[in-house]
């Protein structure tokens, strides 16, 4: 089945409150899993689907995690680049990546609780180190809650230094280089 397929369903159910305005945006990547398929897609912002990623981001971040609003949105997302995931045209993963000048650092990433588990993350953070690569950047750091470094190191990413609290919850710092 072409992938085009359920773009064009996000386009056909805007009454619904999905996302309308993607002419910025674009597909990174189209899987199947199962018997489901996902979608990755640039989040720019003020589009939408930027919109709907922060929604994400409160839900999980906020909501679920305990953290405050000031240290969730630290005034960096104009100068990063956003992607999220969709399935069925809802945002169910999201994920933001900062350019520095040394790497790239890998942060805001989240899932949709009901959906954990069933590869939508997986695929989500696939996509992202293409998308860096494209910017000619072959450097990744990210901090990971320290519960989820095992996550990460199926992707070659190492931790280093000291265990630290990051809004009340241990992290640890981890990179590909």
């Amino acid at each position: 089945m072409p992938c085009w397929l359920p773009v064009f369903f996000i386009l056909a159910n805007t009454v619904s409150g999905k996302p309308r305005n993607l002419w910025r945006s674009r597909v990174l990547r189209c899987a199947w899993n199962n018997a489901f398929m996902s979608l990755e897609m640039l989040a720019p912002m003020g589009s939408d689907l930027y919109h709907l990623g922060c929604h994400l981001r409160c839900t999980v971040f906020m909501g679920e995690q305990g953290v405050s609003e000031a240290e969730e949105f630290d005034g960096k997302d104009g100068d990063a680049t956003h992607m999220v995931s969709l399935l069925h045209g809802n945002v169910v993963g999201v994920l933001r990546t900062l350019w520095l000048p040394q790497h790239a650092k890998i942060g805001r990433f989240a899932v949709q609780r009901e959906l954990r588990g069933q590869g939508i993350g997986r695929q989500l953070f696939q996509s992202c180190p293409n998308q860096i690569k494209s910017r000619s950047v072959d450097r990744i750091m990210l901090e990971a809650q320290v519960d989820r470094i095992h996550f990460y190191q199926h992707f070659g990413f190492q931790a280093y230094g000291e265990n630290y609290l990051d809004a009340g919850m241990l992290h640890r710092a981890m990179k590909n280089y």
